[in-house]
C-alpha cells in the first residue's frame, strides 16, 4: 500500500541507538538465540510511536500494531523480524477503507532508511486483507485518473456510446455498476442510464467480473459484451491502483463480496534494490 513504506521509516527512526555492535547478518540473526532485556521495551516503544504516527499521517481510525525485532543494533540498522498493522475505518488517499490487515510474511526484512531514496537491502513480502464498501469504490472514481479510464473506454466505444459517469451500489452481495452514457449519433442530448450486477473472481492474479446480469427491460444485449465493459471499467482493480504504491508489486489472490463488503486478499512484493 502507498503508506506502508512511510510507516516503516517512521518506526525505524524511533529505535534507540545504544548498542555497540551492529549485526545485520541474516544467518546470525535468524539462527542464533538473542537474549536482549531491552528488546521488549524497544518493541513496545515502536508499536506506540507507530500508532501515533499512522494516525497523524493517515487520519482518524482505530489501529493496532505488532512489531518484533532481533536485537537493538539490528533494529537500528533497519532490520526487523515481524510487523503487523491492523486498521479499522481508515481513509487512505481520500478513500474510506473499512478494514486493513497488513503483515510481513518474510521473517528477515532490511531497509536502509537513511538513504534517499530508501534502499531495500532484502526482498520482503507482505500479505494483506482489505475490506471496502461501495463508498470506497465511488470515492476512487472521483480520482482524477479515472477520467483517463473513461477516455480509454470511450475511444473503443465511439460512436456507439460515450460513458459520462460511473457509480456503484452493493446489494445482496452483488455489485451494481450504474453507467450514465449518451449516444453521439442520436439527436437527443438526454443522458441515459444502464445498470448491470456482477460478482468477481480472480483469474491469473487479475480481478474479473463473473455472473453478470442485466434487467430484461434493456432488451437482448449480449452478456459477454456487458461483462467486457465492466472489466474495462475495472472498479476493484482501479481502486487498488489508487491505494497502491508504484514501488510495490501487488498481487490479488482472492476476492469476494460478503455481507455487502468487498473482501480482497493478496500479497505485496518488495524487491531488493539493485546496485548501480
Amino acid at each position: 500500500m502507498r503508506f506502508f513504506v512511510t510507516i516503516l521509516v517512521i518506526f525505524l527512526l524511533t529505535i534507540p541507538t545504544f548498542a555497540r555492535v551492529e549485526y545485520t547478518c541474516e544467518n546470525y540473526l535468524k539462527n542464533k538465540r538473542h537474549f536482549a532485556i531491552a528488546n521488549p521495551v524497544a518493541e513496545n516503544l515502536v508499536e506506540k510511536v507507530l500508532k501515533k504516527s499512522i494516525k497523524r499521517e493517515i487520519g482518524e481510525g482505530k489501529y493496532k500494531v505488532k512489531f518484533q525485532g532481533y536485537t537493538l543494533s539490528s533494529m537500528r540498522k533497519g532490520v526487523f523480524k515481524y510487523l503487523e498493522i491492523i486498521g479499522k475505518n481508515l481513509e487512505i488517499e481520500s478513500i474510506p477503507v473499512k478494514y486493513l490487515n497488513l503483515k510481513t510474511e518474510t521473517d528477515y526484512n532490511w531497509i536502509e532508511y537513511d538513504k534517499k531514496p530508501i534502499i531495500f537491502k532484502s526482498d520482503m513480502v507482505f500479505s494483506y486483507h482489505l475490506e471496502l464498501t461501495e463508498d470506497s469504490i465511488n470515492s476512487a472514481f472521483k480520482h482524477k485518473s479515472f477520467q483517463a479510464q473513461l477516455d480509454k473506454i470511450n475511444k473503443r466505444a465511439y460512436p456507439l456510446f460515450t460513458l459520462k459517469d460511473v457509480t456503484v451500489r452493493i446489494r445482496n452481495n452483488k455489485l451494481y455498476v450504474i453507467m450514465e452514457y449518451d449516444l453521439p449519433l442520436s439527436s437527443s442530448k438526454k443522458k441515459r442510464t444502464f445498470m448491470a450486477s456482477s460478482n468477481f473472481k480472480v483469474v491469473n492474479g487479475k480481478i474479473k467480473a463473473t455472473n453478470v446480469h442485466i434487467d430484461k427491460s434493456y432488451g437482448n444485449i449480449p452478456l459477454d459484451k456487458v461483462t467486457n465493459l465492466i472489466n474495462l471499467i475495472d472498479p476493484l482493480t482501479f481502486t487498488l491502483k489508487v491505494l497502491n504504491d508504484n514501488n510495490c508489486q501487488t498481487r490479488v489472490e482472492n476476492v469476494k463480496i460478503d455481507d455487502n463488503i468487498i473482501q480482497i486478499n493478496g500479497r505485496i512484493d518488495v524487491k531488493k534494490t539493485k546496485s548501480n
